[in-house]
């Protein structure tokens, strides 16, 4: 985000007039290694800094390094944690947050982070995530079933307008539950999500895509037989990157990219033993159990008309 000089000055108050220079300086260590404040601001090492000047000089190394958000993100944890046993009510937070929500920028309570609001813009990282940082996701996986035997046999007008349809649907789906599309190839994609109920959200947004192909299937679809895709969903905590490459060799991305191709039928979602257990029982009556091996079931959800 562009961080303003309104913001940066109200941010520069809140530290001076919330924290003595001892604690500013830490602060700036939590994000600055061994962040010196007498050397950023030129002041001699026998003089103690005054904690305006500090304060400013903090905030513009900060913004500097790209590290804005999560400083506010210390504040807000130090105002309602206290920092080594003593409490330290931060001035003006009401006030920085309100700003930051202008420039389209929200406070996540449960991951305690910032990020872009949804209704404002929608990046891939959610305006937050850092490479090299680990967090916890949920992916849900798709691909299309005979992609190559599909490009061969239909136009190429008839395949970029049925995929287009797929694509569609599946951004309609995730849409409404915060998901990004973090990869998408000619022949499928993956979703991520990252808030709150991210395993639920990712199980119930392949539902939905299953419901939506369904419809499709028999209403609209322009292939001589029903377009089939498979889906699949497993989470866990890994490495974030920017870098598609690297996200690939992510073991979590591995295991639903497998459950997929091995565990799951066209046209159908099938999930991992590890997400079924966070899902209420409600959900999972819908789906059946498909066995792995001897310790291991998954468990797949589909469609079909009642005989």
């Amino acid at each position: 985000m562009q961080v303003n000089s309104s913001l940066a000055s109200l941010a520069a108050k809140a530290l001076a007039e919330s924290l003595d220079l001892g604690t500013m300086t830490m602060v700036a260590r939590m994000l600055i290694q061994s962040y010196d404040i007498n050397r950023s601001t030129g002041f001699p090492e026998n003089i103690p800094v005054p904690r305006k000047n500090a304060a400013q000089q903090i905030v513009a190394d900060v913004k500097k390094a790209k590290l804005f958000l999560q400083l506010i993100q210390h504040l807000i944890d130090i105002h309602s944690n206290g920092y080594m046993g003593r409490k330290y009510p931060i001035k003006y937070l009401r006030q920085i947050i309100m700003e930051m929500r202008e420039q389209g920028i929200i406070y996540d309570q449960e991951n305690k982070i910032f990020v872009e609001d949804p209704a404002v813009r929608r990046t891939r990282n959610w305006g937050a995530l850092m490479d090299d940082e680990d967090y916890t996701f949920a992916f849900l996986r798709l691909d299309i079933v005979g992609n190559t035997a599909l490009v061969r046999k239909y136009s190429e007008d008839i395949i970029q307008s049925t995929y287009g349809d797929l694509r569609s649907m599946v951004q309609s789906a995730i849409d409404k539950r915060n998901g990004r599309i973090w990869n998408w190839e000619g022949d499928g994609g993956l979703v991520a999500f990252f808030f709150s109920n991210k395993n639920l959200y990712a199980t119930v947004s392949g539902m939905d895509i299953v419901h939506r192909l369904f419809l499709y299937n028999q209403l609209q679809c322009r292939l001589d037989k029903p377009l089939g895709v498979r889906l699949a969903v497993h989470g866990g905590r890994m490495s974030y990157s920017d870098n598609e490459e690297e996200l690939k060799r992510s073991d979590v991305i591995k295991k639903v990219m497998d459950i997929e191709s091995k565990f799951t039928n066209p046209n159908t979602l099938t999930i991992s033993d590890a997400v079924a257990t966070t899902l209420d029982k409600n959900i999972m009556d819908a789906f059946h159990p498909v066995k792995v091996d001897d310790r291991t079931n998954y468990f797949n959800y589909g469609l079909r008309w009642e005989q």
